[in-house]
């Protein structure tokens, strides 16, 4: 049984989330769960109190890689995983089938049950929905020919339809959107990118990096509020050396800060940092923090030390923001990438993804 301090954890998580009609139905499966293993408490406060940001890990699993769903867990809840068990079932027969008419490549069937399951989980019915369709959005299909020779070696010629894996995720999500005739939210598809690591890999989808290759044709939406003519200073420049003295560092989101490893939002905080600037550590909240404190610029005025910021995937944070890097004038730029696995000076990249321009130490004169 959770002790006192859990308990008292719980309830105060539960008065603070009570803001909203969704959150009262976590408040109940959480006052339900109060008797519960220290450990699934947790689980389920992690995720019923974060919406659709943070998912229940156990949920998940139990979802994805079956096992016994414990008798503590909330009947509703329970409804809902054995929902997704049989809906999985029901898609896993129809990637079998599309599978045979696939030549090259081969159709992921953890992303169409991760990108399923932030769709559907916790509807109140699953009834109507066309399994066959909803597979589909994630191939095309090509009609093509072969030639074979009988028993004489007389050549003969048949037409197929061969189906072809899609890659990008956008195209898949048009065609859903299509398919379903509804949108899909940010949101929804950052939850599903989340979904997919976790059953996966049990943690969660990386929020930062400047490339994601099933987002290759991501076309992110520019920032439109005012921009800023704010003075340049000496500050930019000494960022641009303290960025150049990390070249090579080596690439880690979960050891920044340790024995030389840096992300690129460490790497500018860290910079700043010794510029007497605080910013807030990770990029899509470093873009955040400029916008709100009137700190924008244009790309036009971009001067050594600003700020570049991307979007190269929907992951449900601010303006959807992945990477940031420190413009060293010229056309270059310093940035921890990802990629490559280390902080590099390069060309200014993916123009079509930056998204943001910042002056992190700037001052308004004018707008």
């Amino acid at each position: 049984m959770a002790d006192p301090v859990t308990i008292t954890l719980v309830a105060k998580a539960a008065i603070m989330a009570a803001a909203d009609k969704r959150t009262w139905k976590a408040v109940g499966v959480l006052i339900a769960a109060i008797l519960t293993p220290f450990i699934l408490i947790i689980v389920m406060i992690s995720s019923l109190l974060s919406g659709t940001a943070n998912h229940n890990n156990a949920a998940v699993q139990l979802s994805f890689h079956d096992g016994v769903i414990s008798g503590q867990v909330p009947e509703d809840y329970r409804e809902y995983i054995e929902d997704m068990r049989k809906s999985f079932s029901k898609l896993d027969v129809i990637i079998a089938e599309i599978t045979l008419m696939i030549e090259d490549g081969s159709l992921d069937p953890v992303q169409v049950k991760a990108i399923f399951y932030s769709l559907y989980f916790g509807a109140e019915s699953l009834r109507g929905i066309d399994y066959q369709s909803f597979t589909e959005c994630f191939v095309r299909y090509e009609e093509r020919t072969h030639t074979w020779s009988d028993e004489d070696g007389v050549e003969h010629e048949e037409s197929y339809t061969a189906a072809v894996p899609l890659t990008s995720l956008p195209v898949i999500y048009r065609n859903l959107e299509s398919t379903l005739g509804r949108r899909i939210s940010y949101e929804n598809q950052a939850n599903a990118s989340e979904i997919y690591y976790r059953a996966l890999y049990g943690t969660g989808a990386a929020g930062e990096g400047d490339r994601f290759d099933q987002w290759s044709d991501w076309l992110p939406e520019q920032f439109v509020n005012p921009v800023y003519d704010l003075a340049v200073g000496e500050t930019g420049s000494q960022a641009v050396q303290l960025a150049l003295s990390r070249l090579g560092d080596p690439y880690s989101q979960e050891l920044r800060g340790r024995a030389g490893y840096t992300d690129c939002s460490y790497l500018v905080q860290w910079i700043y940092r010794q510029l007497k600037v605080n910013l807030p550590g990770t990029a899509a909240e470093q873009g955040k923090y400029c916008v709100n404190n009137g700190l924008t610029v244009s790309k036009a005025d971009l001067a050594p030390g600003d700020l570049v910021f991307w979007s190269h995937k929907v992951n449900g944070r601010y303006l959807n923001i992945t990477h940031v890097g420190i413009y060293a004038g010229n056309g270059k730029v310093v940035d921890a990438s990802s990629s490559r696995g280390r902080v590099v000076y390069r060309d200014l990249f993916d123009a079509d993804k930056q998204v943001l321009y910042a002056r992190p130490y700037g001052s308004k004169t004018a707008q």
